[in-house]
């Protein structure tokens, strides 16, 4: 899928739809994570700019977390079992919890209601994007 934007041409809607997606949540999940910030009354860091490059910090973050994964699944030995991806998603969570804490300075208890709200787009953005690295040719 990654080849064909890489050759001449233009890649088919089929090819381009699962980036816009990922665009689409990632860019829904900055507005969620502003939205939490201003629910939870966060004092700290809570312009647009800052909410952005603490999206792009947890999902740096994640993604770095998940590489492995993402690598076995690129040599196609690993299948998406789930004793395997329940480890990464719950270290996962609990970093990013204290990433949100230590960025917004809020609080642990209101962190966690923030990653809840937060957390599911970036993991549907992560599912999306390992998929397409193990479709690739």
């Amino acid at each position: 899928m990654l080849f064909t934007f890489l050759q001449m041409g233009t890649p088919s809607i089929d090819e381009l739809l699962p980036f816009i997606i990922m665009g689409a949540f990632a860019a829904g999940d900055i507005l969620l994570l502003k939205l939490a910030l201003v629910v939870t009354k966060a004092q700290k860091r809570t312009r647009m700019k800052w909410v952005a490059g603490s999206f792009a910090i947890q999902f740096g973050i994640i993604f770095i977390i998940s590489s492995p994964l993402f690598l076995q699944a690129f040599m196609g030995s690993f299948k998406g079992e789930l004793d395997v991806i329940i480890p990464i998603v719950i270290l996962s969570l609990f970093i990013d919890l204290n990433v949100i804490n230590v960025l917004h300075q809020v609080g642990l208890k209101r962190s966690f209601g923030i990653l809840l709200i937060t957390f599911v787009p970036i993991i549907i953005v992560m599912i999306i994007l390992g998929n397409t690295f193990a479709r690739m040719p």
